[in-house]
């Protein structure tokens, strides 16, 4: 019995495979830092360096599904409150552009346009290339971080209105969690 056209266009695609070893990266980089006994580990061992080490964590632990809210926690927590803030922004930011990517990627690989045309009139309307969509969107819980990078490089939305809309979008995000790290080490 052949397989649904889908599952056989899921399982050739280079996106999966793609998206599994980011997965199996990020994971294994959060291992890592965790073996070197933290963020105040790493600083402590790769000093003024640890900044280009942090960012690219950051970026992996963001393209996964793992929560990267601690990553930024946590340049908030070694790096103080200004540099946490700019390291977990540019972290986001970086990520970001993987995912849209990542959704182009999608767009090429399958079926957008025939699943949007099934899709019910309410949804076909959505105005995914607005800016209030690509901003808003990120504050979906749970998963409105990759709904805000993914779908927009799956619906085609023009690269420079996502670059500014997303720069916008993560600074609040940015400042919270860069507040909270360089609350925390001055609590503790």
């Amino acid at each position: 019995m052949r397989a649904p056209p889908t599952l056989r266009t899921l399982f050739t695609s280079r996106i999966l495979y793609l998206i599994v070893g980011i997965v199996i990266i990020g994971f294994l980089v959060v291992r890592w830092v965790d073996g070197l006994g933290g963020p105040e580990a790493v600083w402590a061992r790769f000093g003024l360096l640890a900044p280009v080490i942090s960012v690219p964590l950051h970026i992996f632990i963001a393209v996964t599904p793992l929560p990267s809210d601690l990553m930024g926690v946590a340049n908030g927590a070694v790096y103080g409150f200004w540099w946490g803030f700019i390291l977990s922004w540019l972290g986001w930011f970086l990520a970001s552009f993987i995912q849209y990517a990542i959704g182009r990627q999608v767009r090429q690989d399958f079926d957008v346009e025939g699943w949007l045309a099934r899709s019910p009139e309410r949804i076909r309307r959505f105005p995914v290339e607005h800016p209030f969509f690509i901003i808003a969107a990120r504050y979906v819980p749970y998963a409105g971080g990759h709904l805000a990078t993914l779908v927009p490089g799956a619906m085609g939305v023009n690269l420079v209105r996502f670059a500014w809309c997303t720069a916008i979008a993560i600074v609040p995000s940015s400042l919270v969690v860069a507040a909270v790290g360089a609350g925390l080490f001055l609590m503790g």
